[in-house]
């Protein structure tokens, strides 16, 4: 927890939690999406070795990569989750304080979508 303060974490709380829960959620990644992040790395500002990867030179993209492809796979197989792309969020939509949706742009048209939104941009 501390090389996670000392590395710029604004709520101590949220920090503790993180690093608490870290090794269930490394074997949850490993379990549910057959990554191996077997190998432990000692990163620059770390006083322990932390960082869970695998043969692969960059973790974070081998985990983003095996979390989109399970995305796709609910996406096209269930009405679970869509995936909408090249769109332009301009509105969400709330009720009682809470995001329940989201009207976006796309193609010159304006579409609503209901349910938990997850909004991401560039990166993957």
């Amino acid at each position: 927890t501390q090389d996670t303060l000392k590395g710029g974490a604004k709520k101590p709380e949220l920090a503790k939690l993180l690093c608490s829960n870290s090794a269930a959620d490394v074997d949850w990644l490993m379990d549910k999406f057959n990554l191996d992040l077997s190998l432990v790395a000692r990163l620059g500002g770390h006083s322990q070795p932390r960082t869970h990867r695998g043969k692969e030179r960059f973790p974070g993209m081998t985990i983003t990569y095996a979390l989109i492809q399970m995305l796709e796979k609910v996406a096209e197989k269930t009405d679970l989750a869509r995936i909408i792309t090249k769109a332009k969020v301009f509105k969400l939509v709330t009720e009682g304080g809470a995001v329940v949706g989201c009207v976006y742009e796309k193609g010159g048209q304006n579409f609503q979508e209901f349910g938990p939104v997850i909004f991401a941009t560039c990166g993957f």
